[in-house]
C-alpha cells in the first residue's frame, strides 16, 4: 500500500493576490490528491473542489481557520465529478455547490464514496485491478465520505462574486471529464485536471484535441500564475510546455493508430522510444492511448473508467 501523503498543514497565499490561498499536497506520481484553491474576500469565502476524503477534507479545512476566520464557505466549485475534487463537499454544509450542467448530469456515472470502498478492499488482488487500487488508493477512507451532488449548475460562462473578488467560471468539456470547467480569477487560472503537472495526466472522455483546446483556452487569459489539478503551480511557460506533451501523443497516438498497432502495441512502441521518462505514473498513458483510439475508430461509447484504469494497471504489472 503507498503511505499517505503528509499533507499541507497551511494554505499557501498565491503570490500578488490578497484574496487567493492554495492548498497544494503535491502528490507527485500519485492518484487523488487534488489541489484546492481559496477564495477569502470581505466577508465571504469559496473553494474550489474539494479532497477525496472526509480526514483530508478536515485536514484542509483545518489547514485554513487561520485565514478563513469567522468567514463561512458560501460557494464550492467542482472543475468536474471526480471524486478527488469532490468527495469533499458534504463537509460545506452551508454551501452552494457550483458544477456545470453537464458533469451533473454525468454523476451517476462515476463510482460513489461507498463504490469506491467496496472497489479497493473487495476487488481480488490476484488481478491486476485489484492490485493497483490498494496500492494507489488504500489510503483513502472513502468509507467516511458521502456524495453530495451540485446545487447549482451552468452552461457555457458563469461568473460568480465571491466579496470584493470577481470569479470566471468557463465549461472546456468535454475534455478530461464530461463536465470540465476552469476558473480565471484576475490573471489567476485554475484548470482542473485538463491540466497535470509533473504526471502523465488521465484523461477519461476526450478527445486529446478537447483537452488541448481547454488549454489553448487558458493561455488565451494570458495567465500570470496557473494552477493545474495536480502537481505544483506554474506559469504561463509550464502549461505551453504540457501543450507540447499533449500535442506530441495526439500526433504520436495517431501515427500508430494509422500503422495498424493495437493501444497495447502502440504503448509498448511509445515506451521502448523512453517517452517522457521524466513523468510519474507513466501507465496512465495507457488510458490516453485507449480513448484516443476510440474516438479515432469512431466507438462509442468510450471504454468505461473501471476498463480503462483496469488496462492501465495491466500495463503497470506487466
Amino acid at each position: 500500500m503507498t503511505m499517505p501523503l503528509t499533507l499541507p498543514t497551511q494554505l499557501t497565499a498565491v503570490p500578488g493576490t490578497d484574496s487567493l490561498f492554495l492548498w497544494n499536497p503535491e502528490g507527485a506520481g500519485r492518484w487523488g490528491y487534488a489541489n484546492c484553491l481559496w477564495i477569502v474576500s470581505g466577508s465571504d469565502a469559496a473553494v474550489i473542489d474539494t479532497p477525496y476524503d472526509g480526514p483530508m477534507t478536515e485536514a484542509m479545512i483545518a489547514a485554513a481557520r487561520p485565514v478563513l476566520g469567522s468567514r463561512t464557505v458560501r460557494t464550492v466549485v467542482n472543475t468536474h465529478a471526480n471524486g478527488d475534487h469532490t468527495f469533499g463537499n458534504y463537509l460545506f454544509p452551508d454551501a452552494d455547490i457550483v458544477a456545470t450542467r453537464s458533469g451533473h448530469e454525468h454523476l451517476h456515472h462515476e463510482p460513489t464514496p461507498q463504490q469506491m470502498h467496496a472497489l479497493v478492499h473487495e476487488s481480488p488482488t490476484d488481478v491486476p485491478l485489484g492490485r493497483y487500487l490498494r496500492h494507489h488508493f488504500g489510503v483513502f477512507d472513502f468509507s467516511s465520505a458521502r456524495l453530495c451532488p451540485p446545487t447549482s449548475t451552468f452552461s457555457g460562462h458563469r461568473t460568480i462574486a465571491v466579496g470584493d473578488t470577481e470569479v470566471e467560471l468557463h465549461e472546456v468539456g468535454p475534455a478530461h471529464h464530461v463536465g470540465d470547467l476552469v476558473v480565471r480569477i484576475g490573471d489567476v487560472v485554475c484548470t482542473g485536471d485538463v491540466f497535470f503537472h509533473g504526471d502523465h495526466p488521465s484523461h477519461w472522455v476526450g478527445p486529446l484535441q478537447n483537452v488541448i483546446d481547454a488549454c489553448e483556452l487558458v493561455l488565451g487569459f494570458d495567465p500570470r500564475i496557473v494552477i493545474p489539478g495536480h502537481g505544483r503551480p506554474t506559469d504561463r511557460a509550464g502549461l505551453e510546455e504540457h501543450l507540447v506533451y499533449l500535442r506530441t501523443v495526439q500526433r504520436e497516438v495517431r501515427l500508430r493508430y494509422e500503422a495498424g498497432l493495437t493501444a497495447d502495441k502502440a504503448m509498448e512502441d511509445l515506451f521502448r522510444r523512453e517517452f517522457y521518462p521524466g513523468l510519474g505514473l507513466p501507465e496512465r498513458l495507457m488510458i490516453l492511448i485507449s480513448v484516443e483510439y476510440s474516438h479515432l475508430a469512431g466507438r462509442t461509447p468510450a471504454p468505461t473508467i473501471l476498463e480503462l484504469a483496469g488496462q492501465a494497471a495491466a500495463w503497470s504489472y506487466r
